[in-house]
C-alpha cells in the first residue's frame, strides 16, 4: 500500500465511479481542486488506485469554524470498500493537517450512508440531513484536528 500525493486528474475518474456514477465527467471537477492550497492524496494498492481524498482551506461559516479545512471527493473502488484503505487515507489528510497547517477542523459533507464511518473514525456528525441534488442526502461533519 502506497498513498501519494496528487494531482486533481488523478483522482477525478475515481470520483466519477464512485460518488458520480452515470453523470457527465466534468461533474467531478471541484471548483478548488487546481488552488495552490488544495491536496489531493491517492492510496494505491499493487499500483491500482483504490481510493481518494481531497482537502483544501475552507471556514464552515454556519458553526463558526474559521481554521478549518473541507474534506471533499472521498472514495473507495467498490471492490476495495471494507478493507480500511478509506480509513488509511483519511489518516493521511489528518497527519498533513496536523503537521503541516495551523487549522483546528476538519469537515465535510457527509452522505447518510456513510455516516456510520465518519462516526467511527471520531468526526461528530451534525445538523439536519439537507439533499445535494442528483448524489442524496447528507448531513455535516466535522473531525477536531486540535483544540
Amino acid at each position: 500500500m502506497e498513498i501519494k500525493r496528487v494531482d486533481a486528474d488523478i483522482v477525478r475518474p475515481l470520483r466519477q465511479k464512485v460518488l458520480r456514477p452515470g453523470q457527465p465527467f466534468h461533474t467531478t471537477k471541484i471548483e478548488k481542486d487546481e488552488n495552490k492550497d488544495t491536496v489531493h492524496y491517492a492510496l494505491y494498492l499493487d499500483n491500482f488506485l483504490t481510493s481518494i481524498a481531497t482537502i483544501y482551506p475552507e471556514p464552515l461559516v454556519e458553526y463558526n469554524f474559521s481554521l478549518a479545512y473541507r474534506l471533499r471527493g472521498m472514495a473507495t473502488d467498490p471492490e476495495y470498500q471494507g478493507k480500511g484503505f478509506g480509513a488509511q487515507i483519511l489518516k493521511q489528510c489528518i497527519m498533513y493537517l496536523r503537521d503541516k497547517t495551523d487549522t483546528k477542523y476538519l469537515w465535510c459533507n457527509a452522505r447518510e450512508s456513510a455516516f456510520g464511518f465518519y462516526e467511527k473514525f471520531g468526526f461528530e456528525i451534525i445538523g439536519d440531513i439537507f439533499e445535494i441534488e442528483n448524489i442524496g442526502p447528507h448531513k455535516k461533519g466535522f473531525y477536531l484536528i486540535r483544540k
